[in-house]
C-alpha cells in the first residue's frame, strides 16, 4: 500500500498522499479523495509495468501527472453529459472505447491513427455506420472536454476523424395489423408482470398517437401536461416543442404518471423485445420501439398533413428529415396525381378557393416595368 492519509504538523487533513519509488525515480501526489489516490496509484504502476516515463507535472490543479484514458474519465463522470437523457449511453460507449484502446492508453497519444484503428475495432463488432460515429462524436467530446482542464496537451483539431458516411435505411413503420397484434400481446398475457405490460402498451399508443421519442416520453412530468397539449421543454434537437393530444392519449399518458407505472428503459425494451419474438418479427432489426414515432409521421403524411405542420410537430431540425416520411409511399404520389388532376375543375366551380382558377397574367413588355427583361 503506497497511500498514506496526509498530515499536516502532525494532524490529518483530510486527504491522501500517495507515494511511489520505481529506482531512482520517486513518485508523490496529493489527493482530495482516497478514490482519486487509488486511480492515481493504478494508473502510475501501470505505466511503469509498461515500461513508460512520467510526464513532468500536469498544469491542471488535481489532475493527475499520467493522463490516461483510466485516470481521467472518472473525473469526467457527473459533469460531462451530466443531467442529459442519453448519459449513460455515453458513458456506456466510453466504456467500450477504453476497453478497446487500452485503460492506460495516454490522452496526449490519442491521434488520427488511433481514431482509425477504433474505427476498425468498432466495425469488427458489427457496429453500424451510424453507430461508429456516435461513438467518434462521444470521443471527440471527452478529449475536447479534457483538453480544457489540461489534462490534454495536444490539440484535439489535429485529430482527423474519418465520420463514416450514414445510410438514410428504410423508414419502418407500424402497420394497423401490427399494432392491434401488440395490444392483443401485452394485453392478453395471464402473466405475474401483467401490469408491467399494460402499462407499455399504453406507452406504445401514446408514442404513436404523439411521435414523441423515447426518451422524451419516459421522463415527462405532470406539469408539462397543459389540457391536451405535452410540453417539451428538452428535446434531442435541444429545440422546445408542444404536442397535441386526444383525449385518450392525454389520459393514457396521465394514468401512466399518476399510478406510477412508467415504464422504465429496461421494462420497456424487455416486453418489446418479448412482442417482437411473439410477432414473428425477431429478426427485423428495424421493428424498434422508435419505429412508433416513424408511425406517427408517415400516418399524417396519408393524412394530407401539411409537410411544415408535420415537420413541426416532429421537431425536426431541417426539413429535409421531414421529407424523408413524404415519399415512402408510392401510393401518396399516385394520389398527388389524382389530386392535381382534379384541381383545375374544382377551383374554377367552388367559389372558396383563394386564388380562383385562372391564367396567370402575360409578362410586362412595356411601360413602367418594361425595364425589366424576361430572362429575369
Amino acid at each position: 500500500m503506497a497511500i498514506y492519509p496526509d498530515k499536516k504538523d502532525g494532524k490529518l487533513t483530510g486527504r491522501f498522499r500517495v507515494e511511489l519509488q520505481r529506482g531512482k525515480e520517486r513518485y508523490r501526489k496529493r489527493w482530495d479523495s482516497l478514490a482519486q489516490a487509488q486511480q492515481d496509484e493504478k494508473a502510475v504502476l501501470a505505466s511503469w509495468a509498461a515500461g513508460e516515463a512520467l510526464p513532468g507535472p500536469g498544469a491542471a490543479v488535481g489532475a493527475p501527472e499520467v493522463h490516461t484514458l483510466s485516470s481521467v474519465i472518472p473525473l469526467a463522470k457527473g459533469m460531462l453529459w451530466a443531467g442529459m437523457d442519453s448519459e449513460s449511453g455515453c458513458w456506456q460507449h466510453m466504456a467500450i472505447m477504453e476497453t478497446l484502446l487500452g485503460r492506460n492508453l495516454r490522452l496526449d497519444d490519442i491521434d488520427t491513427h488511433t481514431v482509425d484503428g477504433l474505427i476498425k475495432k468498432l466495425k469488427a463488432l458489427g457496429k453500424a455506420d451510424g453507430t461508429v460515429n456516435r461513438y467518434l462524436s462521444h470521443l471527440k467530446t471527452f478529449l475536447t472536454w479534457a483538453q480544457k482542464r489540461k489534462y490534454r496537451v495536444a490539440p484535439v483539431s489535429e485529430i482527423e476523424f474519418s465520420w463514416r458516411e450514414e445510410s438514410v435505411g428504410r423508414i419502418r413503420w407500424i402497420t394497423v395489423e401490427e399494432e392491434q397484434a401488440l395490444g392483443a400481446f401485452l394485453t392478453g398475457r395471464d402473466h405475474p408482470k401483467a401490469q408491467q405490460a399494460h402499462a407499455v402498451w399504453k406507452l406504445i399508443q401514446v408514442a404513436i398517437a404523439t411521435g414523441c421519442r423515447r426518451d422524451e416520453l419516459l421522463t415527462v412530468e405532470p406539469g408539462q401536461i397543459n389540457g391536451n397539449r405535452l410540453h417539451l421543454w428538452k428535446t434531442k434537437t435541444d429545440t422546445p416543442r408542444t404536442v397535441p393530444m386526444s383525449d385518450h392519449t392525454r389520459d393514457l399518458l396521465l394514468d401512466l404518471l399518476q399510478s406510477g407505472t412508467m415504464p422504465t428503459r429496461r421494462g420497456l425494451r424487455t416486453w418489446w423485445e418479448r412482442a417482437r419474438e411473439h410477432m414473428g418479427l425477431a429478426e427485423d432489426e428495424n421493428f424498434v420501439f422508435h419505429a412508433c414515432r416513424h408511425t406517427c409521421a408517415t400516418r399524417m403524411v396519408d393524412a394530407d398533413i401539411n409537410v411544415f405542420v408535420i415537420k413541426e410537430w416532429m421537431g425536426h431540425k431541417v426539413i429535409e428529415t421531414t421529407l424523408r416520411y413524404a415519399h415512402v409511399k408510392p401510393q401518396n404520389l399516385e394520389d398527388a396525381l389524382v389530386k392535381v388532376g382534379n384541381y383545375a375543375p374544382s377551383a374554377g366551380q367552388n367559389p372558396q378557393f383563394s386564388a380562383g382558377f385562372q391564367l396567370p397574367p402575360p409578362s410586362p413588355t412595356g411601360g413602367a416595368y418594361g425595364h425589366f427583361s424576361r430572362a429575369a
